[in-house]
């Protein structure tokens, strides 16, 4: 019986059945396509969230991506069945697959206490690589070459069904050399610890990158390690370009040598000596499967698959067969969400971060997942998924955490299940020894996080559900006495950007988590100005400051005592772009246009409000003292986008954060346009000031990276602005980047803007 009477909810000829997923482009629905005679189909649509779907050029790149992807038409690349647009929503809908990432199955191989045998393992890759190579050979309609390289190979962009066959994934960040551009800017897409030495260093790529992704997938799936992952993003490009893998055989004697050789030319540095294509690798492998007398192909990879997972892919082919016949309950509806990826890098604390590779558990969630968003722009700008969910591309450069430089970390770690719970997206808690059971008393393990590759594929794994248990009570939250407080006060800064009385409420729940932590009073304020922060921090007047990218160089610079403790994440990443608005109406269609315009910017010492779109200005030729024409210092990045659209500027300079966010605080976002990405910056650096003792600086440091929303705070994002969904480990090494930019910059001066400047752009606030 369904929950609701509700009428079904209709995009095009498809019946949306429940939300999957929203990443950070578009968001995933299980859909029912009704088609004539009765006849009837499971379908996933991939629609552009709505904040998006008023971007000229993301609609143009988002309809090329498909129309590209749509003439693969290969047994081992997922199927695209048809483009479509209502209302001005544009959709695609796809396949519905029915099976397991390599990844779920790594994970599932080692709850029966085994790993992928290696004739698995090279049947996956056998299948994978004529897939990529029926990619890498497309062509357009006259014949000439696109040169689809996909960029994002990995083992979550794997999926093996039922019947033994193997399907390529998402080729949401695959570029062709005709007709589809770089997603953003020309920074590097993909995940860092499939990447390859050419992808790292920037250069110019081609489907070799795909065949060094694909033998590290291979590497890793013989090993049950990882080969190149690491702490830090600079680590792991590191040691993709410098570290010469050992042979898989090191790890695991049942690799035969002959195999290992193949392994190993995929993945040589020097990419002339690699496989020149993924078919001459395909061959290689089989022709060293053969030598060895290894079984391989569909018959092995789907009695394995049954082996580990046949009776949950049972129950769920049940759901969803049910799913044909009529509508599904709530709690139907949230077993078919299905979760993959890697673990955020402030999972663990710092005693336990070296050395480990976790694979966190997940539990049920109070959702209701029948419910869906207007069809149309949603209020907030943004796509959301069922209530106490929320997605992120787990394997997303920002999201990869991992072993010591010196050694691979070993694939699989057991989660307890009573102690932690984690949603899709959330940083994983910290993580116990002891193995769960499910409702059959068998062992379950699943990786945290959700790709949009997996989803897009709907392979929807089960859960327990706990809902009511004394677990589910816990996870539920209870009335907790306030700690009692003891001891000096730890004072926190906050730099403005957005109005004080709007922070202080965000921030609160930080308060109260670090106080519980703690046990010490921990006072924080809004500074009135970036320079008051970055002075008060400098000063002592503040034991910790949580500074904006520029403001953290600008401090650094003038007082290198001042400690990196780590950065805030906001949505899960620890990165944003810088943006160049302009108003939907406006008559400005490019860069030129704005010449002798005026720019509403935030603070004289802001990173993306005020020196990336003048540091980008100077890059496209222009000088930017003379280029604009006047300035309106807004304050803060909400009242930026205020004064754009009541007309006091012609453009706007924010960052992407608060951009998705404004029309939460009633920013009509719909009237606003990108214009231009300006820069790419680390977020808000927290930082230590000089005279902070030591042992005061670690404990802050072990509980920011411990923090997580749901378990600490009650909350899935703390703020609607700051939207912070944990701390990750900072690297001054990721500010290097802006801080050449602002050496080579005259726009801004060495030394932070006087207090006078400060006390100016006071003007603008509300």
């Amino acid at each position: 019986m369904s929950d609701t009477n509700t009428a079904p909810v209709m995009l095009g000829k498809y019946e949306l059945v429940t939300k999957l997923a929203t990443g950070g482009m578009a968001e995933l629905f299980l859909a029912r396509e009704r088609g004539l005679a009765g006849l009837e189909r499971l379908v996933v649509i991939k629609r552009i969230l709505p904040h998006l779907a008023d971007d000229p050029s993301f609609i143009d790149m988002f309809l090329r991506e498909a129309r590209i992807i749509a003439r693969l038409n290969h047994p081992n690349v997922v199927q695209i069945f048809e483009l479509g647009e209502e209302n001005g929503d544009y959709y695609i809908a796809m396949e519905y697959i029915h099976g397991s990432t390599v990844r779920e199955m790594q994970v599932l191989a080692e709850r029966d206490g085994t790993s992928l045998p290696v004739q698995v393992a090279l049947s996956v890759v056998d299948q994978a690589c004529r897939g990529l190579h029926a990619a890498h050979e497309l062509r357009d309609l006259e014949g000439s070459p696109l040169e689809l390289i996909h960029r994002d190979v990995s083992p979550h962009n794997l999926m093996c069904t039922t019947e033994g066959f193997v399907k390529v994934l998402d080729f949401g960040v695959a570029k062709a050399s005709q007709g589809v551009e770089a997603t953003h800017s020309g920074h590097l897409k993909g995940k860092f610890a499939y990447m390859s030495p050419e992808q790292c260093k920037g250069l110019k790529l081609d489907r070799r990158a795909d065949i060094f992704a694909l033998g590290i997938v291979l590497w890793e799936a013989l090993t049950d390690r990882r080969l190149f992952k690491r702490e830090k993003d600079l680590d792991m490009m590191r040691a993709v370009v410098q570290e010469q893998p050992e042979p898989p055989s090191t790890y695991n004697p049942a690799v035969p040598d002959v195999v290992d050789r193949v392994v190993l030319k995929a993945l040589v540095k020097d990419r002339d000596q690699r496989y020149q294509t993924a078919e001459q690798m395909r061959r290689a492998l089989i022709q060293a499967a053969r030598a060895s007398g290894l079984a391989f192909g569909e018959d092995v990879l789907a009695e394995f698959l049954e082996k580990i997972a046949g009776e949950e892919l049972a129950e769920r082919q049940a759901t969803m067969h049910d799913a044909l016949e009529r509508s599904l309950t709530s709690n139907e509806k949230r077993n078919l969400i299905h979760v993959t990826g890697s673990d955020s890098r402030s999972a663990v604390s710092g005693s336990q971060r070296q050395g480990q590779d976790h694979i966190a558990t997940v539990v049920d969630r109070p959702a209701d997942s029948g419910s869906f968003p207007e069809l149309r722009r949603s209020p907030s700008g943004s796509g959301s998924l069922p209530s106490g969910v929320r997605a992120f591309d787990a394997g997303d450069s920002h999201s990869q955490s991992g072993s010591h430089p010196s050694a691979q970390s070993d694939l699989r770690t057991t989660a307890t299940m009573d102690e932690q719970s984690i949603d899709m997206g959330a940083p994983p808690p910290n993580i116990g020894g002891r193995a769960a059971d499910d409702s059959n008393g068998k062992t379950l393990a699943l990786i945290a996080g959700v790709t949009v590759a997996s989803v897009i594929a709907a392979a929807f794994f089960f859960w327990p559900q706990i809902k009511g248990s004394e677990l589910g009570q816990k996870l539920l939250g209870e009335e907790k006495a306030s700690p009692i407080l003891i001891g000096d006060p730890i004072r926190v800064g906050w730099a403005p950007i957005a109005t004080p009385d709007v922070l202080e409420k965000e921030i609160q729940p930080i308060q109260a988590y670090m106080e519980k932590e703690l046990g010490r009073p921990v006072p924080m304020e809004v500074t009135s100005s970036y320079e008051e922060l970055s002075k008060g921090v400098r000063n002592g007047d503040y034991d910790i400051a949580i500074l904006p990218p520029l403001l953290y160089v600008q401090t650094k610079k003038a007082e290198p005592k001042i400690r990196l403790l780590a950065i805030r994440q906001f949505g899960g990443s620890t990165s944003s772009d810088a943006l160049l608005l302009t108003r939907m109406d406006s008559q400005v269609s490019s860069l030129a246009d704005l010449e002798g315009k005026t720019f509403c910017f935030t603070d004289r010492n802001s990173t993306t409000g005020n020196f990336l779109p003048r540091a980008y200005l100077k890059r496209q030729g222009h000088n930017p003292g003379e280029f604009i024409g006047e300035v309106v210092w807004s304050g803060n990045h909400l009242q930026a986008l205020r004064d754009l659209v009541a007309q006091k500027c012609d453009a706007a300079a924010t960052y992407s954060g608060s951009f998705l966010t404004a029309g939460k605080f009633g920013v009509p976002v719909g009237k606003i346009r990108q214009l231009a990405i300006t820069g790419h910056v680390p977020q808000d650096s927290v930082v230590a000031a000089p005279d902070t003792p030591d042992s005061v600086a670690k404990d802050l440091e072990r509980v920011l990276l411990d923090f997580d929303p749901k378990e600490d705070a009650g909350v899935e994002t703390v703020g609607e602005i700051l939207q912070i969904t944990g701390f990750s480990d900072g690297s001054d090494e990721a500010f290097d980047d802006l801080r050449d930019a602002v050496e080579n910059n005259d726009e801004l001066p060495e030394r932070l803007a006087p207090k006078e400047d400060g006390a100016q752009a006071e003007k603008g606030k509300d």
